[in-house]
């Protein structure tokens, strides 16, 4: 926008549009010169939330001239108006009324469409993302922190809008991509499998990202912000929550749902679910609420007057079938504490916390019944706190903000992941409490992530509560398969192969996809910790399998990266240094903050905690293997270590792929290579 950062830049445009008023010829027009003329414009749509702090940040870094594409009708077209008078460089608007006046919006002389947070446009059959793409295919960017939430489609979606055409089609991004990373990360892939996806993860973050992907992670600011430490807790249900949880377990809807494919109990050799007992995924998601609700707060399924009629006829239906002789309440079941697991951790962890007055704790939950019920906890606290969620009015948002930031009395920010988990800086919270974890992990790093940024000067701890056993085991669980496809999408990484199948398939190890892994309660099992634990005893027992002794030094060419029994292990008793922290609940950690979180955690009675770090850090192992050419293949220089092949022309558009027929021999090594020389040619 050719703008000199200092007050020449202070009504800009306004003037020069005045100056313009005064030529004689002004009037005599047929039309007004394009908005655009003179300077470039932008349109920027974003989540409602945050429209204000684009203002607020137009504000302090410079002298833009800003119209607030919002609020009443008329008060929106009072600034298109100004835009077509060429008096702004910048509006801003949501995405609600970006898609409500779509049609006024389209056409416009926008320079550039800025969409913040664009993993709204993840599913291209979505009204929003088909009106977005109805905008000038010129200056398309997008703004977000999670490019892949749930699968690498989502990825295809937004450089298909920034770039429309540049990565093919969606079948193509299926085929190519898609398949050969989820199936190679598997923990039962063949070799051949593997190698394909280290292969396709390597092109993809090399050669195609580069030229339409630009990313910044926090790495690049390490060293200019303090430490973060990503705890996920493990949380008894209480003897309450388990009997109820069985008994919906038991119920004739959820059987039903478990039994789908065994033969029909009426005598014919049909499938249940083809003969007496149809199928309706509708059932699956109703069930799957109410375990969610259990392993929260029983309360959660009870009758409350805040209820609509609907809901609260479906809640005294369940209560009906979990409470057969009692008609619970609600409103008389807050701060039953044999109702909920997760409260004796909360409130310890508060109680140490409070110790420093200079703490401060955002807690972060996706419910607002649940929200409800923290304030009323907190509150018999005595706990100075606010709040914020979906009713709290936009012109109040920034006055809360600011009084929790300023105001040394207020301990806790109660807010709703969804309407406060992006977009706000809260950088005087060093406490963050996830109290219920969501299928979506972007939504949690996105929250705990308020108070980790510029401007935070203390360590920042973060606690995720999970109730062990339950269903929420299994999000978290599918949380982690999730940020792997993020680290394998952006960064080739190499990570440790936790669970068996991929999406759709049934397989029982694992079961992240299975209604059987759904529908069941791991008592006293904690299937997440066994799956983690087992495959680091795995890495250590590779180790010392591949050490060739305890002094065992690296050695030069295609080996050079091969695990020494020293780095790996640490030498004598190095499980229990190195590995100790994951591996042994009581083990020594060596951070004192940390140190203390785990004996208030114990006092708090969490069943196992470990570092959600630990969890997707690279896997050594995996890594090794790579780099040893499997049979049938033969090893690409610079295919499996991250580093980008010498290329002898700077690579062009060889997205989509060009098919190649004929084929002379099967191995994975020739059918990436051939699909390399289709893409080249075609550029």
């Amino acid at each position: 926008m050719k703008k000199t950062g200092t007050i020449k830049d202070e009504n800009r445009r306004r003037m020069h549009v005045s100056r313009l008023q005064d030529l004689s010829d002004w009037h005599e027009r047929r039309y007004l010169p394009p908005a655009n003329e003179t300077w470039p414009t932008c349109l920027i749509i974003a989540p409602s939330t945050v429209c204000h702090n684009w203002q607020r940040e137009f504000e302090t870094w410079g002298y833009f001239e800003v119209g607030m594409y919002t609020g009443e009708r008329e008060v929106r077209k009072d600034v298109l108006k100004e835009f077509k008078m060429g008096r702004l460089d910048v509006v801003v608007t949501s995405f609600d009324l970006a898609l409500r006046d779509i049609e006024d919006l389209k056409d416009e002389a926008w320079s550039c469409v800025i969409i913040d947070e664009v993993h709204r446009v993840k599913n291209e059959k979505s009204n929003t993302t088909q009106a977005l793409h109805t905008f000038p295919q010129r200056g398309r960017f997008g703004l977000t922190g999670t490019t892949i939430q749930n699968s690498y489609n989502e990825m295809w979606n937004i450089l298909d809008w920034t770039n429309p055409g540049r990565v093919g089609t969606s079948k193509e991004w299926v085929k190519y991509v898609t398949k050969p990373l989820t199936s190679g990360q598997s923990a039962s892939a063949t070799d051949k499998q593997r190698a394909m996806k280290q292969l396709v993860a390597n092109t993809l973050t090399n050669e195609l990202l580069p030229q339409l992907f630009l990313r910044r992670t926090k790495e690049v600011i390490r060293n200019r912000l303090p430490k973060k430490f990503d705890n996920v807790v493990f949380c008894p249900l209480t003897n309450f929550q388990i009997g109820a949880y069985k008994r919906v377990l038991e119920m004739d809807g959820v059987q039903n749902l478990v039994k789908r494919d065994e033969p029909c109990d009426c005598g014919s050799n049909n499938k249940r679910k083809e003969c007496c007992h149809p199928f309706d995924a509708k059932d699956m998601f109703k069930f799957m609420t109410i375990l969610i609700k259990i392993s929260n707060h029983l309360a959660l399924i009870m009758p409350g007057s805040d209820d609509t009629p609907e809901q609260a006829q479906r809640n005294q239906e369940v209560c009906d079938v979990i409470f057969p002789h009692e008609n619970p309440s609600q409103d008389l079941a807050f701060l039953q504490p044999q109702l909920c697991g997760k409260w004796k951790t909360l409130a310890a962890l508060l109680k140490d916390w409070r110790k420093d007055p200079t703490n401060k704790v955002l807690i972060f939950t996706k419910s607002i019944k649940l929200l409800n019920m923290l304030d009323h906890h907190i509150k018999t606290r005595s706990y100075g706190y606010l709040r914020l969620d979906g009713s709290t009015k936009q012109s109040d948002r920034m006055a809360t903000i600011d009084k929790f930031q300023k105001d040394p009395d207020i301990f806790i920010f109660l807010i709703s992941t969804l309407a406060g988990g992006t977009g706000l800086n809260l950088t005087a919270a060093n406490k963050v409490v996830v109290f219920d974890p969501n299928w979506n992990p972007a939504h949690d790093l996105q929250a705990m992530d308020r108070a980790f940024r510029f401007g935070q000067e203390r360590d920042v701890t973060v606690v995720r509560l999970l109730g062990a056993g339950s269903v929420e085991e299994l999000i978290y669980a599918r949380q982690i398969y999730k940020q792997q496809q993020m680290a394998i999408g952006y960064e080739a990484s190499v990570q440790t192969r936790y669970f068996d199948g991929v999406q759709g398939d049934t397989t029982k190890r694992g079961e992240l996809f299975g209604l059987e892994n759904i529908f069941s309660l791991q008592e006293d099992k904690m299937p997440t910790k066994f799956i983690i634990e087992e495959a680091k005893v795995a890495e250590i027992d590779w180790a010392h399998a591949n050490s060739g002794g305890p002094r065992k030094k690296r050695q030069s060419g295609t080996n050079a990266d091969v695990l020494e029994a020293e780095s790996q292990i640490g030498g004598e008793d190095a499980e229990l240094k190195g590995l100790a922290s994951f591996l042994f609940d009581d083990a020594p950690k060596p951070n004192t903050a940390q140190d203390n979180l785990q004996k208030v955690l114990a006092g708090g009675g969490a069943m196992y905690s470990h570092v959600n770090d630990e969890v997707l850090a690279e896997s050594r192992m995996e890594k090794e293997k790579l780099s040893k050419p499997t049979k049938g293949t033969r090893q690409r220089k610079g295919a499996t270590t991250g580093k980008k092949s010498p290329a002898k022309e700077p690579p062009g558009p060889w997205w989509p792929p060009r098919r190649k027929h004929h084929q002379r021999e099967e191995t994975v090594e020739f059918k990436i290579q051939a699909r390399r020389d289709a893409f080249e040619r075609k550029g």
